[in-house]
């Protein structure tokens, strides 16, 4: 069996069809959720709620690896407990993406989090 392939998307200046149609293409399993908060955002669209009715079992929110400084190096929530989940969560999957609104990976933790997992796997 393959590895998993972990993706990052941020929906930050997107329009919601645009940022469905990307996660599409992509071909991702699960959409994992890295935000400390996904109850208030952009017109519902990215919610917690909305991500659940729009994606189904495709999304799931890990708030342990939410983070509580908006700075980078980050500070997670839980790093230990999140990164767990997230480890179980790759289990028998081809490709997950994890989200957050910053639309530049290179600016959000979820940046950090990619590189975190892959070091792991190495």
């Amino acid at each position: 069996m393959a590895p998993v392939e972990v993706v990052t998307i941020g929906y930050g200046g997107k329009k919601p069809t645009d940022f469905f149609a990307e996660i599409d293409a992509l071909g991702v399993d699960l959409v994992v959720d890295v935000r400390e908060n996904p109850f208030k955002a952009f017109l519902g669209v990215y919610t917690k709620r909305g991500l659940e009715v729009r994606l189904g079992e495709r999304y799931t929110w890990v708030k342990e690896l939410g983070n509580t400084t908006r700075e980078l190096p980050p500070t997670l929530v839980d790093e230990a407990e999140g990164m767990r989940k997230l480890r179980a969560l790759m289990e028998g999957r081809h490709r997950i993406a994890l989200l957050c609104a910053e639309k530049d990976e290179a600016m959000c933790h979820r940046g950090f989090i990619k590189a975190k997992i892959l070091a792991e796997k190495d």
